[in-house]
């Protein structure tokens, strides 16, 4: 199943294209929409697919089919889970701490309001969370007469900003959400886009793990067995792995996968495993850590969430189950999300993002060409106050 995050400023249709896609791909529960009908026209109001979107929610706090953070739609394809971006905050939180990895992205974007502040904004977070392929939809199509000079300048006012925080769109969709041009359905109204449709971008790509590299961390040990998540490549009975950070040679003894035992298991798997020596949470066990760094001096860019980052602070590091105390020893810019202009700064308040120098009090064990393995969480008090990447 593919994951793609929906972004964009409020207002510029989210909501509406969820709707639209679970209605034109099939993905709703029967009679969801009758449903929905019959409730608007009881209020006196206009149905709309935004609707849809509303009455799924309630559906999740009554803790019914959909999940919380995700709606789901299948194409003949395959089957998707969108992830709806409701606000910066959220979404930067939500991305960061890894309760949703994107395959891709979706940036949605009004054609008469163009570039807001959370379309800089979201588009920043995906480059900052490596949350690529980006695919643009330059929505609401029909209120401009699905005029091509429209769609045309809000295409190169996005572009323009995309390229200066370094994303290269695979596909610039003009759409209506509302009326479901170019989401499903080939558009009859804008035969000057010989483009594909939403859905067509969609499972044109070829999202494979590119990674064989075996890369397994320790969670926690319950008895003799080490609890961990394989998020890359397979291991063996028997197997020799390398552990990080302290770059030990152990050899893989049982292997266990729900309530059986395997001779192999290849990832994304939860698994349990057995050493002929002992273990930590928060160690990676690898096949390779020549393609890993070990080291407590740091440069990462980092978003701040909440509070304020300031040098000379100690402040809890998390990366993937690794945790230490780390000292910010210098800021070396902060970037203003809006004109990417960089200034000098003695501190990074919410909301800002920044380039900074650390030093842990413990090694790290990390690698900035995997994304779960170079981005981390920064900590105060058991209080989340940044995402960070490690470059």
């Amino acid at each position: 199943m593919f994951s793609i995050a929906l972004v964009g400023h409020v207002d510029h249709g989210k909501s509406t294209l969820i709707g639209r896609l679970l209605y034109d791909t099939n993905s709703l529960p029967e009679g969801k929409i009758d449903e929905i009908k019959k409730t608007c026209e009881a209020l006196g109001k206009n149905f709309e697919f935004a609707y849809v979107v509303d009455a799924l929610e309630e559906e999740r706090k009554n803790q019914m089919t959909i999940e919380t953070s995700q709606t789901f739609f299948k194409t003949q394809k395959r089957e998707y889970a969108l992830i709806d971006a409701p606000g910066h905050k959220e979404f930067i939180k939500n991305m960061v701490t890894g309760a949703s990895q994107a395959d891709a992205s979706i940036l949605i974007v009004d054609v008469k309001e163009g570039v807001k502040e959370q379309t800089r904004r979201h588009a920043y977070l995906l480059k900052f969370l490596d949350a690529l392929p980006v695919i643009v939809c330059i929505n609401k199509m029909d209120l401009v007469n699905y005029s091509e000079k429209e769609y045309l300048k809000a295409k190169k006012e996005i572009e323009d900003y995309l390229k200066l925080i370094g994303i290269k769109p695979i596909a610039i969709i003009p759409i209506s959400a509302y009326a479901g041009d170019n989401v499903v359905k080939k558009s009859k109204n804008m035969p000057w886009y010989d483009g594909l449709t939403l859905t067509e971008v969609l499972d044109s790509l070829d999202i494979k793990s590119k990674r064989e590299e075996t890369l397994f961390f320790v969670q926690e040990k319950y008895k003799d067995i080490y609890l961990g998540n394989l998020l890359s490549g397979s291991i063996k009975r028997h197997q020799k792995l390398f552990v990080l950070p302290e770059n030990k040679e152990v050899e893989v003894g049982r292997i266990v996968y729900g309530e059986n035992e395997v001779e192999e298991v290849k990832a994304p798997k939860a698994i349990g495993i057995t050493c002929n020596k002992e273990l930590r949470r928060g160690n990676l066990l690898v096949k390779d850590p020549n393609q890993f760094h070990i080291s407590r001096k740091i440069n990462a860019v980092v978003f701040v969430l909440s509070d304020k980052i300031k040098k000379n602070e100690s402040y809890t590091l998390r990366l993937l189950t690794q945790e230490t105390i780390f000292r910010v020893r210098k800021i070396r810019e902060k970037i203003d999300i809006d004109t990417l202009e960089r200034k000098e700064a003695k501190e990074l308040k919410e909301l800002d993002a920044g380039i900074i120098e650390i030093e842990t009090e413990k090694p790290l064990a990390f690698t900035k060409s995997v994304k779960e393995v170079s981005r981390f969480v920064i900590l105060k008090k058991g209080k989340i106050l940044a995402g960070g990447k490690i470059i």
